[in-house]
C-alpha cells in the first residue's frame, strides 16, 4: 500500500512499525532508521519560454538565478525540498529575497507556465510538460538532491533485498547510475 507522508513523519512510522520502507529527499539521521542513498538527482530551473534564462541551453548558475522570482514548494511542514533549495543557495552565500512557497510542485510549474517566475525542479520533473515550460540545467556543482531509501535499522528481510532489486532492474533499464554496494 502506497501511503503519501513527509520524511518526518516516515521516519516515525518506520520506528512504529507502519510502514516498512520511506522514499525521500532529506538527510534526516536517527539510529532506528537506516537511510540508503539511491543517487543524487541533478537540479533544473523551469523557466517559461519567453524568460531570457531559456536562451541558456547549456545551462545557468545559482548567481544567475538569485535575484529572480522564485517559486519554492512545498510550503508545509519543514524541513521539506524548499528547505533544502534554501540551503543549496545557502551554500554559495547567496540570499535570494524574492521568494515565493506555494503548496505543491504543480502549483509552482503553472505559475512558471503562466510566466510569473521559475523555479528549481529535480530533473524527473521535466515529464511535467506545460505549454511555453523549458528546463534548464542549474551548472553548480553542489545542485542535486539526494533521493534516499529508508529502512528499519536491522531490517534485512528478503521483501527489502527483493525491492531493492527491483530498484536496480528500473536503474539499469533508464541508465541511471547508482552505487550498488550498500546492500
Amino acid at each position: 500500500e502506497l501511503i503519501e507522508m513527509s520524511t518526518t513523519e516516515q521516519i516515525k512510522a518506520l520506528k512504529e512499525g507502519r510502514i516498512d520502507v520511506g522514499f525521500g529527499r532529506l538527510r534526516i539521521s536517527d539510529s532506528a532508521v537506516r537511510r540508503v542513498l539511491l543517487r543524487e538527482e541533478p537540479l533544473m530551473v523551469a523557466a517559461h519560454s519567453s524568460h531570457p534564462l531559456a536562451l541558456q541551453k547549456q545551462g545557468v548558475y545559482l548567481t544567475d538565478i538569485v535575484d529572480e522570482n522564485l517559486f519554492l514548494y512545498p510550503s508545509h511542514a519543514k524541513p521539506n525540498f524548499s528547505t533544502q533549495v534554501r540551503g543549496l543557495f545557502s551554500e554559495y552565500s547567496l540570499d535570494p529575497k524574492n521568494i515565493k512557497e506555494v503548496r505543491e510542485i504543480q502549483l509552482a510549474l503553472g505559475l512558471v507556465a503562466a510566466g510569473e517566475g521559475i523555479c528549481i525542479v529535480p530533473e524527473s520533473a521535466r515529464t511535467i510538460q506545460l505549454p511555453h515550460l523549458h528546463y534548464i540545467p542549474l551548472l553548480d556543482d553542489g545542485a542535486v538532491s539526494p533521493i534516499f531509501l529508508a529502512i528499519r535499522s536491522m531490517d534485512e528481510s528478503e521483501d527489502i533485498r527483493a525491492l531493492f532489486d527491483c530498484i536496480y532492474q528500473v536503474y539499469d533499464l533508464e541508465a541511471i547510475v547508482y552505487d550498488r554496494n550498500f546492500i
